[in-house]
């Protein structure tokens, strides 16, 4: 019998997870010895030194078990978030979390529904699950929901909402009352699930998250990660936070140990490295404002980012843009509408510039332009 009839249509129909920049490092030009990478909205600034410290100790002792549910690591994630212990379920990194939440909430038919251009995961999360997607674009003046009409696609088959803020890969942040009132508003037969992943960037300290909007009436689930701000992609841990009700059913999906021993403590050790943090977004905002001052020398279209990226249009074709950036060695995302580049280091950004200037007096990109 022929594998595939040996598989279930649950893997049949799943598609396979691509990371964003890897078609675009297979195109590497003979002449650049090494691709710089502004694809993946990683941290060029490193990593936390604590959090370096606490995983080279672990590491030696790594024949041991990690705490299958992360009993230290939970209990301070609720003192900083300010919910219970019991709210909280770290993950093998955000996507991990993201998946048991498909897992757990739908089935074949039901509907979900997501707010494009947003992060593809998403997709792929709901196509595996073989529910229906159900599409409400963001608005083109701000890039943001329009509650209304979400609200309007919701039906009795719907099950689940995947908002990301701030948007992943536009960059633009959902004012808070309106998002908050919008998870007040919801039936009860739909899980909002609000991805926070880039939350850690958000320069308004009164800007009001959606931990505030979990509770016992609400089904809402937030999703958070080490990997942004923590600079701990490569380590792979993730959390979520909702009502005790909620976290109980996705404990029951996760039949193993949530991460590894050193990513555990890392991120023990991180969420204490103050001065980390604080020159990570000092350092973030700094590249971030270099590179938009930069776009608009060229008159690109920049919209305002509260993450560590850029979303942003050339005036032409995307991917040939994308194309061109790589022959200097630069990777960017050409895959969504516009174009979208993590923030470097300031070397890395000196370059980045230099390949703006080359590209835009190009007779090609003038002739793309008139176009």
């Amino acid at each position: 019998m022929p594998v595939r009839e040996l598989v279930s249509e649950f893997v049949k129909e799943a598609p396979p997870y691509v990371v964003g920049a890897e078609e675009q490092s297979k195109k590497k030009p003979d002449n650049v010895k090494e691709l710089i990478q502004l694809a993946t909205n990683e941290n060029p600034f490193g990593i936390s030194p604590k959090a370096v410290e606490a995983m080279q100790q672990q590491a030696t002792i790594c024949n041991r078990y990690p705490d299958v549910r992360a009993k230290e690591l939970r209990a301070k994630l609720a003192t900083v978030c300010g919910v219970s212990a019991e709210q909280v379920m770290v993950t093998d990194g955000a996507t991990q979390g993201l998946n048991f939440i498909g897992e757990v909430f739908l089935r074949p038919g039901d509907e979900a529904i997501v707010t494009p251009p947003t992060y593809p995961n998403y997709y792929n999360i709901i196509k595996r699950m073989q529910a229906k997607l159900v599409e409400v674009p963001l608005t083109v003046a701000t890039l943001t929901p329009d509650f209304d009409k979400v609200m309007a696609a919701v039906t009795p088959k719907t099950k689940l909402i995947f908002l990301c803020n701030p948007n992943n890969p536009t960059g633009t942040l959902i004012p808070s009352a309106e998002l908050h009132a919008f998870a007040q508003a919801l039936p009860r037969h739909v899980v909002l699930v609000v991805d926070e992943a880039y939350l850690d960037f958000v320069e308004d300290p009164s800007y009001k998250n959606m931990v505030d909007a979990v509770s016992d009436d609400t089904n809402v689930i937030v999703v958070r990660t080490f990997s942004k701000m923590y600079g701990m992609a490569g380590a792979r841990i993730g959390y979520l936070i909702s009502n005790v009700e909620i976290v109980n059913y996705l404990q029951r999906d996760a039949t193993g140990f949530c991460t590894n021993r050193p990513a555990l403590y890392g991120a023990l050790a991180a969420l204490d490295d103050k001065e980390f943090l604080d020159m990570s977004v000092a350092m973030t905002k700094k590249s971030r404002a270099f590179l938009a001052a930069e776009m608009h020398k060229h008159g690109f279209t920049v919209w305002e980012s509260h993450a560590n990226f850029i979303y942003f249009d050339p005036l032409v074709d995307v991917q040939w843009f994308a194309d061109q950036m790589l022959r200097f060695g630069l990777i960017i995302r050409g895959n969504f509408p516009k174009n979208r580049i993590s923030v470097g280091t300031l070397e890395q950004d000196a370059i980045v510039a230099h390949a703006f200037d080359e590209i835009c007096v190009s007779d090609e990109y003038k002739a793309r332009l008139k176009g």
